[in-house]
């Protein structure tokens, strides 16, 4: 029986490799370190991420001696990261940890969007928190344990766009009569000089969860997106993105 017969949707054909030139689209994002009156962003660290503005090498250190390939430590061996060159196209690389001594990538990357723990000694995560930056600014945290990135920082590839489906957020318990507010925010064309960020939604919520699963929302090639939070109490908060990733050519049919 082929994989085919078990497609009943336009999601599972995709997952299943079922549909030329597209490919499932995930993004989590999580701060628990939420504080009160400071603006913040969706991602472990909680400050303003700076964005490179040229194509650069990034380096990266643990926290922790554990995490280390070479010698073998009980933590993360090999991590890899996945982002943008300089021009908006997809690229990786995988390094070799070496703890809390800097290591630093061949690749140029011009946008950083995820990196993972991919092989690790006994411990079978990364020990310590892992932090990868670019002129000294982090682009990337991997907290310990967790093993891959979870922040809703993402630039979208110049031959690609996202179909965004699914868009979710939560939050967690708060004192008294408080409120957080998530900014979802949007960057076009990225690399003009001073463009603007624009948001595309804006959300309140009191220690509970906003959804919206049935929505379409294109973001377009070369866009960068994030979320701002501002809240009246220290709280945790996560958000979840989702849909397709679609090479621009297939619209050109």
């Amino acid at each position: 029986m082929s994989e085919s017969t078990y497609a009943n949707n336009l999601a599972e054909r995709v997952a299943l490799g079922l549909v030329p030139g597209w490919e499932t689209f995930r993004k989590f994002g999580i701060n628990d370190i939420v504080t009160s009156s400071t603006t913040q962003e969706m991602w472990p660290l909680g400050t303003a991420k700076i964005w490179p503005t040229a194509a650069a090498i990034v380096s990266v250190t643990s926290s922790s001696i554990a995490d280390d390939g070479d010698p073998a430590g009980t933590g993360a061996w090999t991590l890899t990261i996945y982002g943008l060159d300089s021009n908006w196209l997809e690229v990786q690389e995988t390094i070799t940890l070496n703890g809390t001594t800097a290591v630093t990538t061949t690749q140029e990357f011009y946008r950083v969007n995820r990196a993972t723990v991919d092989t690790a000694g006994t411990a079978g995560f990364n020990v310590g928190n892992i932090t990868g930056t670019v002129g000294g600014n982090p682009q990337f945290y991997v907290e310990a344990t967790e093993g891959q990135t979870q922040q809703t920082h993402y630039t979208v590839p110049a031959d690609k766009v996202v179909v965004l489906k699914q868009y979710r957020m939560n939050s967690a318990r708060m004192a008294g009569n408080t409120d957080l507010h998530i900014l979802g925010q949007i960057r076009l064309g990225s690399g003009v000089a001073n463009e603007a960020w624009r948001s595309i939604s804006d959300i309140y919520l009191y220690q509970s969860g906003w959804f919206n699963d049935d929505g379409v929302t294109i973001l377009p090639s070369k866009a960068d997106i994030r979320q701002v939070i501002k809240s009246t109490a220290s709280t945790q908060c996560s958000a979840t993105l989702a849909g397709f990733l679609v090479k621009t050519t297939e619209f050109q049919r």
